[in-house]
């Protein structure tokens, strides 16, 4: 046996040693307890119901929504309207062995849709949006060319039918397995939100959730991109570059909240932070002063500090 040979065996040993004192990713998806507050465990059926909203009644952590399941508690169950995106070819960089068609088929057998992003459309307290949604089970959420060009989509049919369009950003960034084509996307998902501002009127709203991270928040889930930037709490974390490697590469000690919504809106990289179970009416009241509309006793204005007090409100 050669030095080769015996390394791999250690290392065999060692993976061994690990699987049996943790469990594995489906030893933890098929369990009924998840391991959320310090404290102790709790029953996932506490958390990943209609009335909790995927969020811990104990310590507030929210938990990844799917698109659909955005789009339920947004617009109403059903009540709105799936568009279709885009689909240019899946491999032009001509991956060998398929690697990359073999992870697009097995993301979307798991999420049921063709690329990360789904756009839909539907109606709120009588105001027509648009608005597109990110699944980080696809592949991370990572943007390739049919997620990008569906973020374009989702613009430009806001444009035609002069909605405001409502962003749910959340993925690692650009997919790499598409290189370059993906990270041009960068540069045409900014030009149409950019457009669609520009000639629509209209305002774009954007909602960092989970993870958000890379390319998307260097481009259309950027704060100075967007009219008004909102955050789910605790769970919710932003940046470009992850707290590892950030911790890696400048060899330092990063602060506890380091990247976190809290430490995001204390810097104004985002305007507020808002609970699952509230936020859907605090977009629709910031929706309605930048609409100019009346909301109640609060007579819609341009004035910043109003819509700010409105928004803390």
């Amino acid at each position: 046996m050669n030095w080769i040979s015996k390394i791999l065996k250690v290392g065999e040993k060692i993976k061994t040693n690990i699987q049996k004192k943790f469990p594995t990713k489906k030893q933890q998806s098929e369990s009924k307890w998840i391991s959320c507050c310090s404290e102790y465990p709790n029953l996932k059926s506490e958390i990943f119901n209609e009335e909790q909203l995927n969020t811990c009644p104990r310590c507030d952590r929210h938990y990844p929504f799917t698109p659909r399941e955005r789009f339920n508690h947004f617009f109403g169950k059903n009540n709105y309207e799936i568009l279709d995106t885009p689909r240019p070819p899946d491999n032009p960089i001509d991956w060998p062995d398929k690697i990359y068609e073999k992870k697009l088929k097995k993301a979307r057998e798991l999420t049921g849709h063709h690329c990360a992003v789904m756009v839909a459309q539907g109606k709120r307290d009588g105001i027509k949006i648009t608005s597109f949604a990110i699944d980080s089970r696809f592949i991370g959420g990572s943007i390739n060319n049919s997620s990008g060009e569906a973020i374009v989509s989702c613009f430009a049919k806001a444009l035609e039918d002069k909605t405001p369009v409502l962003g749910w950003s959340e993925g690692g960034g650009q997919a790499m397995y598409q290189s370059g084509i993906a990270l041009q996307f960068m540069v045409k998902t900014v030009l149409a939100a950019n457009t669609f501002k520009k000639e629509s009127g209209q305002p774009y709203i954007n909602i960092y959730t989970n993870k958000v991270y890379g390319g998307i928040t260097a481009s259309f889930a950027a704060p100075s991109l967007s009219d008004i930037a909102f955050s789910e709490p605790k769970g919710t974390m932003i940046g470009f570059a992850g707290q590892a490697i950030v911790r890696n590469q400048t060899r330092e000690e990063l602060n506890s909240d380091f990247q976190t919504s809290s430490r995001m809106l204390e810097v104004g990289f985002v305007d507020a932070i808002f609970h699952r179970k509230e936020i859907n009416d605090k977009i629709m009241n910031i929706l309605k002063i930048l609409l100019h509309k009346k909301n109640n006793e609060f007579e819609a204005t341009d004035n910043n500090t109003k819509i700010r007090e409105k928004i803390s409100a």
